[in-house]
């Protein structure tokens, strides 16, 4: 990122007062005495860009009153009617222009961010060019489309990575904290060996995790690739529980039980088969036990037994042949029976085409729901922006674009006079469709819920059919049956067992195959968890941190660094902080010692992540870097450095401000390409 130009106003009802100034690459040097403005400018630009979060929490005092509240002008304080910032960047390839009021007109919200796709302030002239509005200071700015933070990062081509929090959430690694590496304050930002990172935003390590995102560590990744599939093994610890749960369940209202299983998550679940046998299909009839004769027997073993049993009995009854009229009532009773079982079978053809239909009307409204809680989510932004002040439902609709997709609405059918619906009204109408189709939903999960009731009846029904259909099969073709009280009711009895019990098995072989596949993925995410590793450096990693501590010692060398041999000082990976040897540097030292090592983190930092291919913007904001009266023996290196910084075979832009006379600035730099931003008087007057 580039900062190109920046104009600073304020308007009264006297007239106006402004700063205007452009940057190049390489070092800018703003330069005025004390109390001038140099701060003012700096901070105006941070404030521009929606990251005074930076600075300290919340907004008071980022900016002083000549951008608030009062502002001299003709050598009288005038009230401030109006105040904004300009803000032109660049990424390389493309520029914007970006204005925030610090004291907006009517109707306008200091969090509304105006963005203009164009070079407004060092390009050419534009009329009227077309805006896009943004937000801050509220929730969503760096995850929704409406957040001017999400923009930038965009604009920046950065992903911003989810870290975690210390309430357990997680959380983008927001652009206040990334910031903290390029924007130095000067009145508390100086103080310390390593920058002052934002603590509002509860982010766990945000030094670590800013530099490993700057450095683009592998390390970080293995890190969000750990957190990603823990929350898989989580899932499906719940759903393995839920599958084991009703197995257990199903058996305990059989008078069985299920074979026990290795304990979700230890060592012995990954590495023994599920229920002891290693096959891709168990079946659940050797699984499950049921009591029989004081002793544990297989499902299987169990079903078995009562077949024999059941055929053991009609075989030992002494038969007759069936005729007359008991004949040709099990006849007539045979038929019915027959018709009914293809009634059923009918009924349950038209069920399933009926599943399938809803499986294919869910999927459908699913993703049309999807669409429009994207939609909704669209419109909430603009509501935001046009209650912050944006006019962005009119510049949308004057240019034919959908005022949420941003696609062009030229050559779609239109009802010429036909109204245009208001932004509220546009977001009503999708809030209904919403309601709407998730009330389809609902009904077509309570269909589908009904239809699963109603096949189970049915086939509980064809099953008690098939059994009455053979039973009566056997009369017929048999003889009738000499067969005693007792034995007729142990037979009844025993085949009503033998249903539950293979109605138990059909069903417990669906929820077991759920669960072998539940165990085979836990143990593929295991595997993937396992070879992530440590939070060890890859060699990737130890080459580049080992490249940022050489720069880091290079520098502290030329700034004449004296506490400790540079060539002694190192940057612990665990906590990114400078060391000396196992201990950190803590405040050991001088102050102007302490300084040099910032200087040295920073731009080390910087040229480390553009010679690595990182993600460090290229730029550097410091104020006051001159802090406690550093010697002018270590300004000149350090300056000289900053004008030489290189960054992806360029050089960095380092933007710092400076009391000196410009003619000791000039006698440092000397030789070295750089400007100097004066400010005469005041930054503001």
């Amino acid at each position: 990122m580039r900062i190109a130009a920046v104009s600073v106003k304020s308007l009264t009802p006297e007239g106006g007062v402004g700063f205007f100034a452009r940057f190049g690459d390489g070092l800018t040097v703003v330069r005025a005495k004390n109390s001038s403005g140099k701060t003012l400018l700096l901070n105006s630009i941070m404030y521009a860009l929606g990251l005074e979060g930076t600075l300290q929490p919340g907004k008071q005092g980022v900016l002083t009153q000549a951008l608030t509240t009062s502002v001299e002008v003709n050598g009288v304080k005038r009230p401030v009617q109006q105040a904004l910032i300009d803000l032109e960047i660049t990424n390389g390839t493309r520029s914007i222009t970006v204005r925030r009021y610090s004291v907006p007109p009517a109707g306008i919200s200091s969090d509304l961010i105006t963005v203009w796709e164009e070079a407004l302030l060092s390009g050419r002239h534009i009329e009227n060019p077309s805006p896009a509005y943004y937000y801050v200071g509220r929730g969503g700015t760096a995850q929704n489309e409406g957040g001017f933070h999400n923009y930038l990062a965009r604009f920046l081509g950065w992903t911003l990575p989810l870290v975690p929090t210390y309430g357990g959430k997680e959380v983008p690694l927001y652009l206040q904290v990334l910031a903290a590496l390029f924007f130095v304050e000067q009145k508390q930002g100086w103080s310390g060996i390593v920058p002052r990172m934002p603590t509002q935003y509860q982010i766990r390590e945000p030094l670590r995790r800013s530099i490993e995102f700057y450095l683009k560590l592998d390390v970080m990744e293995r890190a969000r690739k750990r957190a990603e599939l823990q929350q898989g093994l989580s899932v499906l610890r719940a759903e393995y529980a839920e599958l084991r749960g009703a197995l257990d369940s199903a058996a305990h209202l059989a008078n069985a039980r299920v074979t026990a299983t290795n304990e979700f998550g230890t060592a012995a679940f990954y590495r023994n088969p599920v229920f002891g046998t290693d096959t891709d299909s168990i079946d659940a009839g050797e699984v499950i036990s049921i009591y029989h004769q004081a002793d544990w027997k297989t499902l299987n073993q169990g079903v078995a037994h009562l077949q024999e049993t059941i055929r053991s009995i009609t075989e030992e009854a002494e038969r007759a042949p069936i005729v007359g009229p008991d004949g040709e009532a099990l006849n007539g009773e045979l038929r019915q029976a027959r018709e009914r079982l293809r009634e059923i079978t009918t009924e349950l053809h038209a069920l399933d085409d009926a599943a399938n239909m809803l499986d294919m009307q869910r999927g459908t409204l699913e993703k049309r729901l999807r669409l429009l809680k994207q939609e909704q989510r669209r419109y909430k932004d603009i509501r935001s922006l046009e209650n912050l002040g944006a006019e962005f439902s009119r510049h949308a609709i004057a240019h034919h674009d959908c005022p949420t997709c941003q696609q062009s609405l030229n050559g779609t059918e239109i009802l010429s006079g036909a109204p245009v619906l208001s932004a509220a009204e546009s977001a009503g109408l999708v809030d209904q469709q919403i309601q709407t189709i998730t009330a389809v939903i609902d009904d077509a999960e309570s269909s589908v819920r009904s239809n699963e009731a109603a096949r189970g009846s049915l086939e509980r029904e064809a099953t008690e059919i098939r059994s009455r259909i053979r039973a009566i099969q056997a009369d017929l073709e048999g003889e009738a049956p000499g067969i005693s009280i007792g034995q007729l009711q142990k037979r009844i009895l025993d085949e009503a067992r033998l249903q539950e019990l293979v109605r138990l098995r059909d069903n417990a072989q669906v929820t077991i195959n759920e669960i072998i596949d539940t165990h085979r993925r836990a143990i593929q995410i295991k595997t993937q968890l396992d070879a992530l590793g440590d939070d060890d450096f890859t060699a990737k990693d130890t080459r580049k941190f080992n490249t940022w501590q050489q720069h880091l010692r290079q520098l502290l060398a030329s700034y004449q660094f004296s506490v400790f041999a540079p060539a002694e000082v190192g940057i612990d990976p665990q906590t990114m902080r400078p060391v000396h040897g196992q201990s950190d540097l803590g405040f050991q030292g001088s102050a102007s010692d302490g300084l040099k090592m910032r200087w040295s983190y920073l731009l080390s930092l910087v040229q480390t992540s553009g010679a690595m291919d990182g993600m460090h913007p290229g730029l550097l904001l410091l104020d006051g870097p001159r802090m406690y009266d550093v010697e002018p023996s270590a300004m000149r290196p350090f300056l000289q450095s900053c004008a030489q910084l290189p960054y992806r075979g360029g050089r960095a832009q380092v933007v710092l401000t400076l009391s000196e006379n410009p003619d000791v600035i000039r006698d440092w730099l000397s030789g070295y390409e750089y400007q100097i931003v004066d400010v005469e008087e005041k930054l503001l007057v």
